[in-house]
Order: C-alpha cells, then structure tokens, then sequence
C-alpha cells in the first residue's frame, strides 16, 4: 500500500490528485496498487490495468484484501481463462463488422490535445433501467452536433457463462447497441437482453485471437494512428462505452478499521474511446462518472452533456 496526500483532491474530478497520473507498466509492473489517500473523508484508491482485470475482476481482488484485513481466508481465483478462452468455448461464431463511422455526444474534436479527463456526480434519487435511459439521452446529445449513426458499446460481464468461475481477469466484452432517433430506454434494455440471450456478448472479432501475437509497439502506434484519423474525420468506431456496475455490495468491503460508505469508479484513461460513462448505485443516489478525450471537450462540452443527461433522467417515482 501506498500512501499518499489527498487534501486538495475533492473526488469529483482529477484536480489534486497528480497520483492518478501515475502510469503502470505491464512489463516492469507493478499491475495493480493499492493507495491510502489522507484527507478527509480518507479514501482507499485501487488501481489496475485494464488488460489486467475488468470492473468485476477489480471488485473481487478488492473483496479479498478485506478478507485478509478482516483475518478471514482470501476467496481466492478458481480459474486462469482468458476472455478470448472463455469466449470461444461459448460461441464460434464472429461479430459482423460495422461502419466505423459513429457519431459522439461531444461533437467534432478541437485542437490536438492528447490525454484524457473526467468528471464525477452524485445524483439524489432512484431510476429505473437508468442504462437504457443514459444511452438513449447521451446518443440525442450526439445529434445535437450533427447527423449521423450512434451505436454504443455496452461492456458484459461473461463470468456467469461458466458456473462457479471467479476470476480477477478482464472477461468483459462489449455488445453494441445501435441507437435511431425513435428508440425509448425501453427499446435498448430488451436489445440488450436480446443480445446476450443469444450469446453475442460472447462474440468476439475474427481477429482478436491473433492481436497476442503483435507486438505492443505497433499496437501501440496502431492506436496513436486511429486517434489520429478518427479525430480528423469526427466520426468513431463507437459512439462511446456506457458501463452499469450496478450496486456494489458495500458491506464487503470493510474490514481493518475502515468502513466503507460510497463505491465509485474513477473511467480508464482511454483515448481512443471517444466518450466513456460508468455508473453504480446505491439507496437513494446514483453515481455518474464520464470521460471524454481532451480534444473532445472543447467549451468544457464534458461539463454540458453530463448535465443534460442529469436533467433528462426520469426518476422511477415518475415512470408509468
């Protein structure tokens, strides 16, 4: 563990925390960290990779170090498969290629700024289906820009494809969920329940099985070339990535003398995602944290879209 000074740091954005700059180095490691951030309210920040684990993957490592912090066994991992591993004991069929010419809520990039930011907000209140409601309310916020295709990618977690499986590796994959200007929040659930009733979150692309065998340096200029070309055209291989973590169950993580209150996600710093939104639950307030490229947040249009799609949402207590 890591400690650090986080009195300047208010959460809700990276301003005071130069700590999250650190990068993690898959060769030279370490992978995945944990930091005390002193301040108050003191806060514990875990820290990984994502080709290292997924959100769940992270919520199950977290859950074991409060074991241990609680003199409880650790849980431990009963399985080393890979996403791809995973993927193709369930389905052998590809996805099916799509334009990569997508819309993004922010509008045309300006300027060339590399790097990322992002923004947090706590919502009071209870929604239903908020996902669907969030896709159908950040693709009209494209549209405000100009015309074009919205498809977002929505990430699933395929560990209940294998019964008993618990793993701390990255075995999300995305769906896409295309979105026309007609479409309800309603229309996008069953979509989505659609999709992985038919396995398609297990569907992976024809060469994705091959991207191992690359080196990172060319992957790595591979992605500054796409960054490149996508933001001088405006459009994307995806509209964006919208994530529901759901609930996390807060009473497992607590042990050490530290009571956990809130669970919220920090959205990877990835630049070649154009627009990038995770939420989490809890009773009575939902959590909303959204990144965008730096050069796709001309006039602080991060700032303006998070807040149209607060004022669009439509609490349960006024839904038919």
């Amino acid at each position: 563990m890591t400690e650090v000074d986080g009195r300047d740091w208010d959460g809700l954005g990276p301003a005071g925390a130069p700590f999250l700059d650190r990068g993690v180095d898959l060769r030279k490691g370490p992978v995945s960290e944990v930091l005390l951030i002193h301040g108050n309210p003191l806060r514990v920040c875990f820290r990984t990779h994502h080709a290292v684990m997924d959100g769940m993957g992270l919520l199950t490592w977290m859950e074991d170090i409060f074991h241990v912090l609680r003199g409880e066994a650790p849980a431990g991992s009963t399985s080393s498969i890979t996403d791809m591993e995973l993927a193709r004991s369930v389905m052998k069929e590809y996805r099916r290629p799509f334009p990569k010419d997508n819309i993004v809520p922010t509008g045309k990039p300006s300027g060339d700024k590399r790097g990322v930011t992002w923004k947090r907000i706590i919502i009071p209140g209870t929604y239903k289906n908020i996902l669907g409601q969030v896709v159908v309310l950040s693709a009209h916020e494209a549209w405000k820009y100009q015309e074009g295709p919205v498809r977002f990618a929505i990430p699933v977690d395929i560990r209940t494809r294998q019964k008993g499986l618990r793993s701390t590796a990255n075995l999300a994959i995305a769906i896409y969920v295309e979105v026309k200007k007609d479409s309800t929040p309603e229309d996008i659930a069953n979509d989505i329940r659609n999709q992985i009733a038919e396995k398609r979150d297990c569907m992976i692309d024809r060469f994705d099985p091959y991207l191992r065998f690359l080196p990172i340096r060319f992957l790595v200029n591979r992605g500054n070339a796409i960054i490149e070309n996508n933001n001088r055209r405006g459009l994307y291989g995806s509209s964006g990535l919208i994530s529901n973590m759901g609930k996390p169950p807060v009473i497992f993580f607590s042990g050490g003398g530290f009571n956990t209150r809130l669970i919220w996600g920090i959205p990877p710093s990835i630049e070649n995602c154009p627009f990038l939104i995770g939420m989490a639950t809890r009773s009575g307030e939902v959590t909303l944290s959204l990144s965008v490229p730096n050069a796709l947040n001309r006039d602080n249009r991060l700032d303006t879209v998070l807040q149209n799609i607060i004022s669009g949402l439509i609490p349960a207590d006024r839904q038919d």
